[in-house]
């Protein structure tokens, strides 16, 4: 039907059934990607809790390691704290240290698997710590790490920005996947 690639979810099974996927992905001539969430508050990345962190940073070597069984060499989603997980205030400081920190790990377990994240912003509705690609991508160029990018995700944006073209061109150096909502 034309398509050149899918988007894999990780959000269960195990490597092999991935590399299975990939058998059946190559056999059909199409590439893939993965996409991936932190669905559970006892893996949150921001978390003040240091084995919670520790959690959720072993959560995402486990999805980038079926990630690279499914020869997948980006994985994209909000990667970055647990979804859905409010504290009723924005993120503090040490929130952001701890997002910052647990990215630099997960940096550096991406680029030994060949693998590079991007990062979505979220809409308000749905996670607090990055909601315009502003906050996103400027935390991002901390990280400054080459595993670590973002992804523009259109319904997102379409919710948070102001002027969503400009906040794809303004951070178009940092942005590695897009995803494209028609409503």
């Amino acid at each position: 039907v034309g398509f050149d690639g899918v988007e894999i979810p990780i959000f269960e099974g195990n490597p092999d059934h991935f590399q299975t996927t990939a058998k059946m992905l190559e056999s059909l001539g199409l590439d893939c990607t993965a996409v991936a969430a932190m669905g559970d508050p006892e893996m949150n990345l921001i978390s003040p809790d240091a084995s919670v962190r520790q959690a959720g940073v072993a959560h995402l070597d486990w999805a980038l390691e079926c990630c690279e069984a499914l020869g997948a060499e980006q994985i994209s989603g909000p990667l970055h704290s647990t979804l859905g997980h409010f504290t009723g205030q924005g993120p503090t400081e040490t929130e952001i240290g701890h997002f910052i920190e647990t990215q630099h790990q997960i940096g550096d377990l991406a680029a030994r698997r060949g693998v590079v994240i991007g990062l979505e912003a979220l809409n308000r509705f749905e996670c607090y710590l990055v909601n315009t690609m502003d906050a996103l991508c400027g935390h991002i160029r901390t990280i400054n790490h080459p595993n670590i990018t973002a992804m523009y995700d259109t319904f997102h944006c379409n919710i948070e920005e102001t002027d969503p073209i400009a906040a794809l061109t303004r951070h178009k150096d940092v942005i590695s996947h897009i995803h494209i909502s028609e409503n």
